[in-house]
């Protein structure tokens, strides 16, 4: 009985002395004068209005970019849920691509990946079905991220890396207990430079290359000795390829050791790295985004960080924020809203049971059990679509200030707007899963972008 699909259904059966909530989405065009636009919804029953709501949709004097400027990335990998009949599975995923895009919301990576092999010193690619994909999600859905192809993925958690490209990480046996962490085999260098350097030379040719990224690893143990040695020397073997590759890992905190080698940190939004902090990073040249894992589930009943992500972005100079899943399921998720048990290991010879929190993983539900041609949103996606929304009108609302600062014009209209949306997020805070603490009153949120966007409307006269 918690509210989370939204169902496409333009009926529904209404028992007594019950409430049925029904949400309408309003698509605005680029060329619609701005100005107030009114409609009613209207309730029949055998043939006879019960009722009609009337709702009004102001537009603005103003539109959002196609290419954004922050992005919210979530995995979207597809099992067998999601996909649909009569479609191949590359069909299902491109439709869900431009469902998420329609959205404002950004996959993980390109699909299908390119051939890339090391055979007797030389590399064999193939990125005919890649380039084919990667046009579609860069040029045609404007898409602003993608990370390199998981096979450069180097480890996760405790883990030692995986054999690449056919060779071994380290000496000896796997997991390596006993080796030095600093020190790669050469062989594993040489071939993991050699299909890297043929990969990224190829998207520096097509144009994509400023938008992809390194994914190195996930929530390495950086408690470990082990761990911050084997950061460094992948890192270092990266770096040597091209200095300029982005190198990103879901650190959640700040491990000065690594300073110098990532380049991209993927850091906590409730304080684990002070503000402070954050600015001393993004003021050396380094970029930063949240990692959000456990963050986001069914458990928020004020939505509050999914709308306000975007929000902590903004004020603290932060380029995106990434989740894990949106498309994550391990139940039907109609019947049942949450998760079950899985086995999982984050270290060599460690496993166990978790069960992950109610809706954690996905913000989405496939179409295909319930008939529908495509996937269906959620109330959890609608916000975080208004999340990035936001963000755009704060950054255009930030360029009109300095323009007009810049024209010795009165741009206190809009200092006022920005300051107040200023106040919406602060670190350190509860958590994302602690929504009424992060946002006790959600109203403020609707009252700040009104501000904004007669702010903006305003300075652009």
């Amino acid at each position: 009985m918690w509210p989370d699909p939204l169902l496409p259904r333009d009926t529904f059966d209404l028992k007594a002395d019950t409430t049925q909530p029904v949400w309408l989405t309003v698509s605005v065009p680029k060329d619609a004068a701005p100005g107030d636009y009114t409609g009613r919804a209207r309730f029949v029953a055998g043939g006879k209005t019960l009722t009609e709501t009337p709702f009004m949709v102001h537009v603005w004097d103003f539109g959002l970019p196609d290419e954004l400027h922050t992005a919210a990335i979530y995995d979207a990998g597809l099992g067998d849920r999601w996909q649909i009949a009569g479609q191949t599975a590359e069909q299902t995923r491109r439709q869900f691509w431009k469902f998420l895009a329609d959205h404002r919301v950004c996959p993980d990576r390109v699909y299908p990946e390119p051939v890339l092999r090391y055979e007797n010193g030389k590399v064999i690619s193939d990125f005919t079905q890649y380039d084919e994909a990667a046009a579609y999600y860069f040029d045609v859905l404007h898409l602003p991220h993608s990370y390199t192809p998981s096979v450069f993925y180097m480890f996760g958690w405790g883990f030692p890396p995986p054999e690449k490209f056919g060779e071994k990480p380290y000496e000896g046996a796997y997991p390596y207990d006993n080796v030095d962490r600093s020190k790669l085999r050469p062989e594993f260098k040489t071939a993991v430079q050699a299909c890297l350097k043929v990969y990224w030379e190829h998207m520096k040719a097509k144009g994509w290359a400023n938008k992809v990224v390194f994914y190195m690893s996930d929530e390495p143990f950086y408690s470990q000795a082990a761990t911050i040695a084997q950061m460094k020397a992948l890192c270092q073997m990266v770096k040597e390829v091209d200095p300029a590759i982005p190198m990103y890992s879901s650190t959640w905190g700040h491990v000065p050791e690594w300073d110098g080698y990532l380049n991209l940190w993927g850091i906590g939004h409730f304080g684990d790295v002070p503000a402070a902090k954050i600015k001393e990073i993004r003021d050396s040249g380094v970029r930063i985004r949240y990692t959000t894992d456990g963050q986001m589930c069914m458990d928020t009943p004020y939505l509050a960080i999914e709308r306000l992500l975007p929000h902590y972005c903004f004020k603290y100079n932060v380029e995106a924020y990434e989740f894990w899943g949106c498309a994550w399921l391990t139940y039907d998720p109609y019947r049942y809203g949450w998760h079950s048990y899985i086995y999982q290991s984050d270290a060599p010879g460690k496993s166990y049971y978790v069960r992950y929190p109610n809706g954690d993983g996905y913000i989405a539900y496939p179409g295909a059990p319930i008939g529908n041609p495509g996937p269906v949103p959620s109330i959890r996606m609608e916000m975080a679509r208004e999340g990035v929304e936001d963000y755009e009108y704060l950054y255009l609302l930030r360029d009109l200030v300095a323009k007009a600062k810049a024209a010795g014009k009165d741009a206190s209209v809009g200092v006022k707007a920005l300051q107040a949306a200023d106040s919406l997020v602060d670190m350190p805070s509860a958590g994302g899963r602690y929504s009424t603490k992060i946002l006790p009153d959600p109203d403020q949120v609707f009252r700040v972008k009104e501000k904004v966007a007669k702010a903006i409307e305003s300075l652009k006269g």
